[in-house]
């Protein structure tokens, strides 16, 4: 039986399906007259200043952080091949069955799985909310998403998920259960119902779930949608201080727009390409923008050192997906990375950034739609594809050479990171045969090791790079002869120093076994 969640609220505590109120010592009356004096709601887009000097910053798990977004109940599908014949046909997965696919995504690096959606949410959007505060019986219990949480991280991963927090949709129970909650249902959200933040209960409710998650349940954070429109510091401030006070410090990612000390939420609907990766942002939007999709680069700081790059997303899109038309529909569909190694390696495994991306991109997956929405519009969105596990008998290719990649920047943790700010890197200068727009970079620590990234997009034609190195410019002084490791082979050779302004390499043509990319190790002998 239900309780009735306000008056339970006023006491501290909700008996409802397991969840019990963590009433949070940051919540503040005077936060809340803060909102009602300005007249807040979630239909007003939020100031910069919201977004700056949050009140932790993200923990340290976010330099080495690999993120993969996991739609729960289409990830590991038990009848991936046969969709037709599926009882749900949004999905049968389970929180349960994310276990069985851990093995896996740590052997291709990836360490944070971001879930859609923890709570209980519809199907057919896998985020919009029935209750922020129940687990969806569609899809287990509690005490299942604890058992996969802590398999998680026993394996050393992080688990975080998507939160649409400022509502619900318009079929949940709280709409009549909590009339109060709500603004008039003629101002919406993407079609949900959206809560009053005049209400002290509804911030209490907001506030209380999203910790109780972390600290009771062991999430590790939240991915905030359209946090552009709606992100609140008198909201996620008091939840960033309830968990650290119980010893979690959490990620916020927040979608749409970068927040200081965490990072933007995935959410582009297409890569954009990176060829320089000194001004990586060349090619992305305009620099000067001080708060959008991308902060400027120039604004680096030891407090603000992380930026996200997000290959692909849930809002990745196609006209539509493969098995909606197999004749007209591209097999890769909405995925971007399609076995570039190029792509892969140099512009997201050995780049500077958060590396986010799709379930499928790990190993050049056919983008299917769950056959709930294989005649609607949004078909082609990646928020709503399964997964084919055939496909890795036929991509071992690409799975071997992504394998090889994500070990070389394991083995190199020191270099490859995600800390901007603790970042060297400058472009190598070279010429190269067949020409190419895409310029080698190179990481380093001052004076011990560079690592050179050397990238090649050409599909047709293997390019021969010839490198102008300049010791000097990587920190070493003096030093007659060095240790050149190609990490991609391990053959390792001594060369004299001035044959290094000259260095040969070449970087066979991508999407080929072995192509794509090249990273040479540079080392005083």
């Amino acid at each position: 039986m239900r309780k009735n969640i306000r008056k339970l609220l006023m006491i501290g505590i909700v008996l409802t399906v397991g969840y019990m109120s963590v009433t949070s010592p940051f919540f503040s009356q005077s936060l809340l007259k803060m909102a009602n004096d300005n007249k807040d709601s979630f239909m007003k887009w939020p100031e910069p200043s919201e977004f700056q000097n949050p009140a932790y910053p993200a923990p340290d798990w976010l330099r080495d952080a690999v993120i993969l977004e996991v739609p729960i109940r289409s990830f590991n599908h038990p009848d991936f091949s046969n969709s037709d014949q599926w009882e749900n046909k949004f999905g049968n997965a389970s929180y349960l069955s994310i276990i069985g696919k851990l093995d896996f995504l740590k052997e291709l690096g990836v360490n944070v799985i971001c879930l859609y959606s923890v709570y209980y949410n519809t199907p057919g959007t896998n985020l919009y909310a029935i209750r922020h505060h129940e687990a969806n019986p569609d899809l287990g219990t509690l005490d299942d998403i604890k058992t996969l949480i802590n398999k998680a991280h026993q394996m050393g991963f992080h688990v975080i998920s998507n939160t649409n927090h400022y509502g619900v949709d318009q079929t949940s129970p709280m709409i009549t259960e909590h009339p109060d909650w709500f603004i008039p249902k003629e101002y919406n959200l993407y079609g949900q119902r959206v809560f009053d933040v005049s209400n002290p209960e509804v911030v209490k409710y907001i506030i209380d779930t999203h910790t109780w998650w972390c600290t009771e349940i062991g999430l590790d954070g939240w991915r905030i949608d359209i946090a552009h429109e709606t992100y609140r510091k008198y909201i996620w401030d008091p939840i960033l201080k309830s968990c650290f006070a119980r010893g979690k410090q959490i990620l916020l990612s927040t979608e749409g727009v970068h927040l200081d000390g965490h990072i933007r939420g995935a959410g582009w609907s297409e890569f954009p390409v990176s060829r320089d990766m000194e001004d990586p942002l060349f090619s992305w939007e305009n620099p000067e923008a001080e708060y959008g999709s991308m902060k400027s680069f120039t604004n680096i700081s030891t407090e603000d050192p992380y930026r996200v790059k997000d290959i692909s997303s849930h809002n990745s899109k196609t006209p539509c997906a493969y098995n909606y038309n197999p004749g007209e529909c591209p097999r890769e569909g909405a995925y971007q990375v399609k076995g570039s190694r190029f792509l892969f390696g140099h512009n997201l495994i050995f780049a500077p950034f958060v590396p986010w991306m799709m379930h499928g991109e790990l190993f050049n997956a056919t983008h299917l739609v769950v056959p709930g929405l294989l005649n609607h519009r949004l078909n082609g969105k990646l928020l709503h594809s399964y997964l084919d596990w055939n496909d890795i008998d036929e991509q071992q290719d690409v799975i071997s050479d992504f394998k090889r990649i994500i070990n070389i920047r394991m083995n190199h943790k020191d270099i490859f990171h995600n800390n901007w700010h603790e970042t060297n890197l400058i472009n190598v200068p070279f010429t190269s045969n067949p020409y190419s727009n895409v310029k080698p970079y190179a990481r380093f620590i001052p004076g011990e090791k560079a690592i050179i990234v050397v990238g090649n997009n050409n599909t047709v034609k293997d390019v021969t790079f010839r490198l102008q190195i300049s010791p000097g410019k990587l920190g070493f002084s003096d030093e007659k002869e060095f240790t050149v490791t190609d990490l991609w082979t391990n053959s390792e050779k001594t060369v004299r120093v001035e044959r290094l302004s000259d260095y040969p390499i070449v970087v066979p043509k991508d999407k080929s076994p072995g192509g794509g990319v090249r990273v040479i190790l540079v080392t005083k002998k």
